[in-house]
Formats: C-alpha cells, sequence, structure tokens
C-alpha cells in the first residue's frame, strides 16, 4: 500500500484536484458508462472510484447505493499502484488482502473485483474503474477489452470536463475583456486612421487580453499584432506585420486539414461582405512546424460612414481540447464497437413524454424494422402478457425509487410473430434541477437459445424420469414378493441380497425423484414440506444407511449435538446424501471422507470432506449451476447429469440457508450448507 504522505502521493492527490470532480453531481455521460460496464462485464456493480487522501469517492455508482467508502477498505487503492494493469480477483474471501475486510464479509458482501487504473496523460493514477459481483467470477477476454475501452473513455470524458471548465473561465474572461474592448471600441475608430500614433495607447489595451488579437487593413495586410498572438503563431511582431492574413506562412487549413481557400477564411469574408464571423475553427502551422487547431473570431472595423476599413481577428489556441474531442469520438466508436460485438442492443426513454429512442439491434430483438419507429406503447405491446405487467412494473418502480434493474422477458416480434426471450438492463436518471427522474435508460441482449435450451433440458428430463417410474414400481414389487417368498423359505441369502437389491431400488427412486426435482424447479413448482427435528438423528439415521452400503471410502462422521430445525427433513437428507456419493464417486477407494456439523452464530453448519480430485479454479463459480459438469480426463469415466448440486442449491436458498465449496485441483473438496436454526421446540 502506499504511503499517503510520500511525495508521489500528494503529487498524484494535487493531479486528482486539478479536475475538480471529487464531490460533485452525477452526470450521465459517466453514468452510462458504469451502465455499459456492468451489462457487458454481467455484473450488478459498477464504479468510476476516484481515490482521496482518506477516502474513495465515487462519480458513478452503478448498483450502489453509497457515494464513497473509507481509503482504508478500498479495492481500488490496491488497483492504482499497478497503472495500466486490470487488477482482477475472482474471489475477495480468498485474497488475503481482504478477507477481512467489512466490504467482504459484510454489505455488499464483494466476491468479485476487477478494476482499470485511470490514468491521466502526466501517468498518474487518479482512481479506477471497477466492477463488482457477491459471486466468484473471472472475465472473458471480450469483457477485459471492453472494460480497458470504457475507461479510456472515462479519462477522456474527464479531460474533457476539465478542458470545458477553462474553457469556460477563458470564455468568462473574453467577456469581460470583450466589454473592455467594447468600451475602447470608439477609441478605436478614432484612432484606425493614423493608428501609427496610436500605437502605444492600443498596445496597453490589447496585450491584456488572453487571446491573439490581430488588426488588418482593408486589403488584409496585418499592421498590428499583440504578444499572445506572436506565442501563437511563434513568430516575432516584425515579422507578421510583414504579412497578410491570406500568407502561405500561415498555411490555413481546415479543420479536417484540407486547404483553406481564400474566400473562406474569416478575415476576408469580414472584408468582403462587412459582416462578423464566430466561432470559426481552422488549423495553421506555427513557425517551430508545429501544426495548431484554433478558434477565431473576426470583426470588420468600419469608418464613421460604414465603409470597411479594415478587420480585426482574435484568435484562441483548442489544439489540445480539440483532440480530445476527436479522441472521444474514437473512443465512441470504439464503444460501439464494444456493444456490436456483444450483440447488446440499447434504448432510451423520456419519462413524461414517453418518446422512445431505440437501437436498430432493440428494434429487431422486438420484430420492427430498423428504419421505422418504435412507440412505447407499441414496443409494450410485444412483450408477453404473462410478464407485461410484471415488466411495466419495474419500470415504474424505477422511475418512483431511482433503482436499476436487470430482468429477463419474453416478447412476440411486431412484424414476425417470432417468439424471443430477452434480459433487459434499466437505469433512472434524474434531473438536478428538480430531482426527478427524467429518462430510462438501458441495454437488452438475446437470450432465447439459452431459455430454450432449459427448456429443453428440463422437458427431456421429466419425460425421462416418468417413463422411468414405471418399470422401477414393478421392480419394487418383484422385490416385495420374492422376499416374503425368502422369509417364507428361510432363505437367508437371498433375503440379504433382496435387501441390498431394495436398496439400490430407492437410490434409483431417489435419481429419478432428483431429476423430477430438477424439472419441478425449472417449472417453480417443488413444494417444502416442513417440521421441526432433531439433524443429529438425521445425521444417525444417514451414518447407519451410508455405513452399510458404502464399503469402498472409511466414513467418519464426527460426533454431532443436538440441534433442532424448521425446514422439510428429505430434502436436507437428500443434499448430505449427494454431498456423501459426491465424495465417495470422485475420490480414490479406501481414503476418508468426513461429516462434520456444527452450530454457529444462529446458523447449523453441516460439511463433508473427501480426499478426491478436487474441482479445477475456473470450474468452481458453476459448479451449482444446472447441468454443469467438469470437463477434464479424470471425470471421462465419472458418470453424470449435472443436477444434483443444482437441486442441493436450490433446496438449501428455500431455506433461506447458504451452500457453498472449497477446493484445491489434487487436494480434494469440501462441500459444506448452513440452515438457520429454529426457535426453542420439543421434537
Amino acid at each position: 500500500m502506499a504511503d499517503y504522505n510520500s511525495s508521489d502521493e500528494l503529487k498524484r492527490l494535487e493531479a486528482l484536484y486539478s479536475y475538480h470532480i471529487l464531490d460533485t453531481d452525477t452526470e450521465k455521460d459517466f453514468d452510462e458508462l458504469t451502465a455499459l460496464a456492468a451489462a457487458i462485464c454481467d455484473t450488478p456493480i459498477s464504479l468510476i472510484s476516484f481515490v482521496d487522501r482518506d477516502r474513495q469517492w465515487f462519480k458513478s455508482h452503478y448498483g450502489l447505493d453509497a457515494r464513497q467508502t473509507d481509503r482504508c477498505h478500498s479495492f481500488c487503492s490496491h488497483a492504482i499502484q499497478d497503472p495500466g494493469q486490470l487488477m482482477q480477483i475472482e474471489d475477495a474471501r480468498n485474497d488475503f488482502r481482504f478477507q477481512d475486510n467489512p466490504l467482504v464479509t459484510g454489505n455488499p458482501d464483494i466476491r468479485f473485483y476487477a478494476g482499470i487504473p485511470l490514468m491521466d496523460k502526466e501517468g498518474f493514477a487518479l482512481g479506477s474503474l471497477c466492477v463488482i459481483d457477491q459471486k466468484p467470477k473471472l472475465l472473458t477476454e471480450v469483457q477485459k477489452k471492453a472494460l480497458h475501452t470504457i475507461a479510456s473513455q472515462v479519462i477522456d470524458k474527464l479531460l474533457l470536463r476539465r478542458n470545458n471548465r477553462s474553457l469556460f473561465l477563458a470564455n468568462k474572461n473574453l467577456t469581460e475583456t470583450n466589454e473592455k474592448l467594447r468600451i475602447a471600441e470608439e477609441s478605436l475608430k478614432k484612432a484606425v486612421s493614423d493608428l501609427t500614433d496610436s500605437k502605444e495607447k492600443i498596445q496597453n489595451i490589447l496585450d491584456i487580453v488572453g487571446e491573439g488579437i490581430g488588426l488588418t487593413d482593408h486589403q488584409g495586410n496585418i499592421v498590428y499584432t499583440n504578444k499572445r498572438n506572436q506565442e501563437i503563431f511563434q513568430m516575432d511582431e516584425k515579422s507578421m506585420l510583414a504579412l497578410s492574413n491570406i500568407s502561405p506562412e500561415w498555411n490555413n487549413r481546415r479543420s479536417d486539414g484540407s486547404s483553406l481557400p481564400t474566400e473562406e477564411h474569416p478575415i476576408t469574408i469580414a472584408l468582403n461582405t462587412g459582416n462578423p464571423v464566430l466561432d470559426h475553427i481552422l488549423m495553421i502551422t506555427d513557425q517551430r512546424g508545429d501544426s495548431k487547431y484554433l478558434r477565431m473570431n473576426a470583426m470588420p472595423v468600419k469608418d464613421a460612414d460604414g465603409n470597411v476599413t479594415g478587420a480585426i481577428g482574435s484568435f484562441a489556441d483548442i489544439t489540445e481540447s480539440y483532440l480530445l474531442q476527436q479522441k472521444l469520438k474514437e473512443s465512441e466508436e470504439s464503444l460501439k464497437s464494444a456493444i456490436s460485438s456483444a450483440n447488446l442492443g440499447t434504448w432510451q426513454m423520456s419519462v413524461q413524454t414517453k418518446e422512445l429512442l431505440s437501437s436498430s439491434r432493440t428494434k429487431e430483438l422486438y420484430g420492427f424494422y430498423p428504419d421505422e419507429p418504435m412507440p412505447f406503447d407499441v414496443a409494450a405491446n410485444q412483450i408477453a402478457e404473462s410478464h407485461r405487467q410484471e415488466v411495466i412494473n419495474i419500470i415504474e418502480s424505477s422511475i418512483l425509487n431511482d433503482e436499476p434493474y436487470e430482468f429477463e422477458y419474453p416478447v412476440v416480434g411486431y412484424h414476425d410473430k417470432k417468439l424471443r426471450w430477452v434480459c433487459a438492463t434499466l437505469q433512472s436518471y434524474r434531473d438536478p434541477r428538480d430531482l426527478k427522474t427524467s429518462y430510462l435508460s438501458g441495454t437488452i441482449a438475446d437470450i432465447t437459445e439459452r431459455k430454450l435450451d432449459e427448456q429443453r433440458r428440463t422437458d427431456f428430463v421429466g419425460m425421462v424420469s416418468h417413463e422411468l417410474r414405471n418399470p422401477l414400481t414393478a421392480i419394487k414389487a418383484y422385490v416385495h414378493l420374492f422376499n416374503k417368498r425368502a422369509k417364507k423359505n428361510n432363505d437367508t441369502i437371498l433375503s440379504d441380497n433382496l435387501l441390498k437389491l431394495d436398496s439400490q431400488v430407492k437410490r434409483m427412486e431417489n435419481l429419478i425423484n432428483g431429476f423430477l426435482d430438477s424439472a419441478r424447479l425449472g417449472e417453480g413448482k417443488i413444494n417444502l414440506e416442513k417440521s421441526h427435528f432433531d439433524v443429529a438423528h438425521l445425521i444417525r439415521s444417514t451414518e447407519e444407511e451410508s455405513l452399510e452400503t458404502i464399503t469402498s471410502h472409511h466414513l467418519v462422521f464426527e460426533p454431532s449435538e443436538k440441534v433442532v430445525v424448521e425446514a422439510d427433513r428429505n430434502k436436507i437428507e437428500q443434499v448430505l446424501v449427494n454431498f456423501i456419493n459426491n465424495a465417495v464417486k470422485y475420490s480414490p477407494r479406501e481414503t476418508a471422507v468426513t461429516i462434520k456439523s456444527f452450530t454457529q452464530d444462529g446458523f447449523l453448519h453441516i460439511s463433508v470432506k473427501d480426499n478426491g480430485m478436487g474441482i479445477p479454479e475456473k470450474d468452481q463459480p458453476f459448479i451449482f449451476d444446472r447441468f454443469y459438469r467438469v470437463e477434464s480426463d479424470a471425470m471421462k469415466n465419472k458418470k453424470g447429469f449435472g443436477i444434483g448440486l443444482y437441486i442441493c442449491k436450490e433446496i438449501i436458498e428455500r431455506h433461506n440457508g447458504q451452500i457453498g465449496m472449497e477446493s484445491r485441483e489434487g487436494e480434494g473438496s469440501t462441500f459444506w450448507f448452513k440452515l438457520p436454526i429454529a426457535a426453542a421446540k420439543t421434537v
């Protein structure tokens, strides 16, 4: 961590303060960038953070209410120590720098963090653009590139903001100077016919002007230039007075670099028409060979009869701000490219008029043609009736509460009538004048294939499970019949074998129930039959059954205390048995599998630890996803469908509990869950 009082840190803070950005109001340009970063990186939180002496302050805080936090807890304070590099933390709980950080152990429960330092042109790291998630993850290469592009646009907008502020102050000074010039105008008109005699007086007036000032006669020959003008063109007074406004020494060009015709020069226009020319942008090459962009104003000078006798030109060097604007345009093009790569649509809507502005991609997803309007009311009617009111409620809630949202819903194409599933983001923006929400904006992505794939898998699982029930029921009946005959004939060997067969039938039944549970979960139809029970009794029962059926491993059940929970006993047993079976399945024979339970902070903790192959780090964030399986050589001979852990996760979360795992490849895994302990009750 940097020394807050070091000379480098003091210089960095001085650079930060020069932008006058701290404690300013929210701005649309910055808020749109954090919303875009969150959408591209698929995170609920995105921040533009500036690191002050004792705090980090958020210029934009998508997905987070706080405007600042203490610097000592700041992730961004670490990120700026490695300028130009992406700092990415997959799981902050596993990083010694942040394990005890209150932002990790408490709200907002940071797990994943990725931050790009915001470097100004002097090389100072002012802060960072970061994205945050409450679950572990890693960015794709496309997301990293997009994050770099957005960070560049943040610094471009910051530089432009500072430059605009400087121009605002310069314009203010120029207005005051123009007022002084207006006061002096009568003196200038009287003195123009005898400029040589009045030179000293004019010099005193014009040298106080912050911009370059030049005066020509009626032919465009330069008869006066102030000191600032000489500085801009890098030419002494004598040399300038030997030229005219169209002399080739200026190398006058249009802003695009093409040659500026004589008739388009502002001085020429003022002399020929008698009209002023304001805010003209031209390009010149000074005597050192440096190209510059100038903002020029030209005013005709007239005698008492209204005849044009010359012209006054003012010049402001705007090279830095002009190039910054061009760079900003390039950044915006890069941003559009990033949006296009992510195949995202964008939209914006006025709250007052409901005028909806949509990109061609957004119109495509709603079934509209790219060049036709898409009114809000018509677009809303394309949302499937099953979800339409929910989407409208979300929009109204965002307007009222100023909260961002991300939600999924189906739409029916306006022209093609095609059903598509989309994932939309929404962010509201307030008018600083009355603090009322003035407009909404967001992104939209096509998730149809994912939804169809999920539905196909769910339908298949449900169908197969139902088809397997009938033969399984017949097998159970035969087992029951043969068992009665074995007992009648005192055939203990057959009876024991039938007992084992019955146990396997039960396991098969549990597997089928698991498939059905997966299908019901996908349809939102699973029910919990909760009751109060002693978990120690459940663990003992599981221990007895496991020791009887599992002989390939050493099962170690550590002593458990009596703990009462209110839960679905069968479902909790299903989770525990799944953990044990997985530990046996993915660890070598004759190794230990340890089952442990304890209470802490009002929760019951149960864990199952094995000494098996472990789970690769890249697969760990997805291990509880439905149908997800680790792809590796070691897994080729391991059968499974990728639904067991998904069902476990859904069961525990529907009990208001938590589930997780720790694993290192080659060193084994520990799967755990915890449940709230019920209030005192006799069971």
